[in-house]
């Protein structure tokens, strides 16, 4: 049984892992700070496991019982651990949500968390089993407050191009609303009510290895790397078909407007675009050329071209290239 806890372990990390690669491979080509936020998160939150992990191997070697009544082996690693990982998915849903990344908005959320966490982590000469249950609490307490910030924002805000963005992600945060929920049932369940047997090793270390792992913790962070990994799917396509604007300067694509529709709606408000042109730079950051833009919007060469020169003019650029790096960068 132990090895099937084994494989799990690793196979989260080898997720985190990845997920933190990939996030980094789209920061390098895009220099956006919620790529490498990402990259940061997975990170950590591979660490935090590791160190679950070699904590069993060790009580595994000397055979004995660890229950919820005795002090986190690591209380300060894992505190701080623990509040890096929350740190990350803060900053990463202002990001997500176009909201403006201020000391002032981080630490609103980090000190709070941060002083709650630092006054329940179980420690030698202060712990027990409702300390635990308030220490891990206060981190799914901190995980719900990011979900429901997510939500606030996108019920009050003004910006439809913010709100188009955020809603082509809502079956995201609904699954995430679901297993945040189940998070909390199960620490409940696990820390407070089903006890690992005392008169058996065997059994109690499964019970206990069962335990230390927050199964649908596990599955949520598995569920926002496939989100992600979704949405970085669109910026490798479109940056393998225009491999030349993405040498311009260091980066092609964005994170922040989610795919070319979303963020085609964010770029359009903040320049003041008219319809047809955000029609005709959707068709351009495509691959379309101005024959091309002709064609599919039944127009002519010439005013394909004066429209391009006016979306140059609102957005402060002068040339194609300059154009589409301005649109990715954004």
């Amino acid at each position: 049984m132990n090895l099937l806890f084994f494989f799990y372990t690793v196979m989260l990390i080898g997720v985190a892992l990845v997920a933190c690669s990939v996030s980094l491979v789209v920061w390098l080509m895009t220099r956006r700070r919620d790529c490498v936020v990402a990259a940061l998160g997975y990170a950590v939150y591979g660490l935090d496991l590791s160190l679950i992990f070699f904590d069993e191997y060790a009580r595994n070697k000397h055979d004995y019982l660890v229950t919820f009544e005795q002090p986190l082996t690591h209380p300060v690693p894992s505190l701080v651990l623990g509040l890096t990982i929350l740190l990350c998915l803060w900053v990463w849903v202002l990001l997500r949500t176009h909201v403006e990344v201020k000391l002032d908005r981080i630490m609103t959320f980090v000190v709070p968390v941060g002083v709650l966490m630092l006054v329940f982590v179980p420690r030698s000469g202060a712990s027990g089993t409702v300390q635990q249950y308030l220490y891990w609490l206060t981190r799914d307490m901190a995980l719900l407050a990011c979900l429901v910030f997510a939500g606030v924002r996108y019920r009050l805000t003004d910006s439809r191009a913010v709100k188009l963005d955020l809603e082509r992600s809502r079956t995201f945060f609904n699954v995430a609303a679901a297993l945040i929920l189940c998070v909390i049932v199960e620490d409940t369940l696990m820390i407070l009510i089903i006890h690992p047997p005392a008169d058996s090793v065997a059994a109690g270390s499964f019970f206990w290895h069962l335990q230390e792992r927050n199964i649908s913790e596990n599955v949520l962070m598995v569920a926002t790397a496939v989100q992600l990994f979704r949405r970085y799917r669109e910026i490798f396509s479109v940056y393998a078909r225009h491999p030349n604007e993405g040498d311009l300067g260091g980066g092609a694509v964005s994170m922040d407007g989610g795919d070319v529709a979303s963020k085609l709606a964010l770029f359009a408000e903040a320049h003041k675009l008219s319809k047809r042109e955000v029609e005709v730079l959707d068709l351009l950051v495509r691959g379309a050329d101005v024959q091309g833009i002709a064609s599919e919007l039944v127009i002519s060469p010439g005013t394909v071209k004066a429209h391009l020169h006016r979306i140059y003019g609102k957005v402060g650029v002068n040339a194609r290239a300059d154009l589409l790096d301005a649109f990715w960068r954004r």
